[in-house]
């Protein structure tokens, strides 16, 4: 409904009588309408943002693009930790929870690569396989971002609260369900759908037949993304899914360089035009402002220069050159330098 009127304020003004016909329900109008007034409501969101977790609903600005675009995007997100995360390139890296020693050497390697060239790595914070890749993208400049299946405040897997700590300070974690919100069995294969809608390719490093990443591997080939698979052992059970997806057409990833060279010409795909119009810059982040004008003053800067010249953090600094990339007025040049379009 909120899609079809075009934004909340269009939703509100709608008459009862015509939300009725829309949804089907007079009780659910009602309930609709009497959104605004909700006290109760209202109290109980500033006390989650009180205690430093954003609520992030699908029309924010923050909200991720590539999420909004999937077939059913969560309409309220909690975030606690660094929202620009968000503008990075994602890559999901997934896998087993019981995963091998293998299986988490893989993980690691392709994580700490990947966030090393700027791009965010996304997984679901399980046992295994997620785990060594948010811990191995911690070193990196594109850092990562957990999808949780449970209430951020929820201590799952119990485990992890000294990682689910430098998540929260440097790096994002995420989730659908509200505060309070215990890890049942079934949050977890919905959550899914996030991970995978916040991701350019999906990497499954091990997978049993039955493994839940293979419910994520699928809901990315259904959301356009592509699916990359980690090859390993034929006499080992957590490859036999990985294995499978191989067989049905998944894309073989030995390493870092094989998810980039299919990823990263689509992530940085965009009509170049010809000179810079006050139009191309008009949307520009304040941060890709600053790092734009520092380019026009000097050509040939790196994002090292970029991070001790202006003093901004290197996450920020890098999403800054995909969106300036991305909108044709930043060109890489030899040596991980940049220039403007002129």
């Amino acid at each position: 409904m909120l899609r079809a009127r075009g934004g909340v304020g269009a939703l509100l003004a709608s008459s009862e009588d015509e939300l009725s016909s829309d949804l089907g329900s007079k009780d659910l109008a009602r309930a609709v309408l009497r959104g605004p007034d909700d006290a109760e409501a209202m109290r109980w969101a500033a006390s989650v943002e009180r205690s430093g977790v954003r609520l992030l609903t699908a029309f924010d600005e923050e909200y991720p693009e590539t999420l909004r675009e999937i077939a059913d995007p969560p309409f309220v997100l909690y975030a606690l930790g660094r929202l620009d995360r968000l503008r990075l390139p994602g890559v999901a890296i997934v896998g087993s929870r019981d995963a091998s020693r293998y299986g988490r050497d893989v993980a690691a390697r392709l994580s700490r690569e990947l966030s090393g060239v700027g791009v965010a790595v996304v997984s679901g914070f399980a046992r295994g396989v997620d785990a060594a890749a948010h811990e191995a993208a911690l070193e990196g400049p594109g850092g990562t971002i957990a999808v949780l299946g449970c209430g951020l405040d929820v201590e799952y897997p119990r485990e992890h609260g000294p990682l689910k700590a430098l998540l929260a300070a440097g790096h994002l974690l995420l989730s659908e369900y509200p505060p309070g919100t215990e890890p049942r069995p079934q949050n977890f294969p919905i959550r899914n759908r996030i991970i995978a809608g916040l991701s350019a390719g999906v990497v499954v490093v091990e997978a049993s037949r039955r493994s839940g990443s293979l419910i994520t591997a699928r809901l990315a080939a259904d959301f356009g993304r592509d699916v990359f698979a980690v090859p390993g052992s034929v006499f080992s059970a957590t490859s036999a899914g990985t294995h499978e997806l191989l067989r049905d057409g998944a894309i073989l990833c030995r390493g870092a360089e094989d998810v980039l060279a299919e990823l990263f010409p689509s992530i940085g795909a965009a009509p170049r035009a010809g000179g810079v119009s006050p139009a191309a810059t008009a949307d520009m982040t304040p941060e890709a402002r600053r790092i734009f004008d520092a380019l026009c003053r000097e050509d040939g800067l790196s994002a090292e220069d970029l991070v001790r010249g202006l003093d901004l953090p290197a996450a920020t600094v890098l999403a800054s050159l995909f969106e300036l990339e991305g909108a044709g007025l930043a060109v890489p040049a030899s040596g991980g330098r940049y220039g403007v379009k002129r």
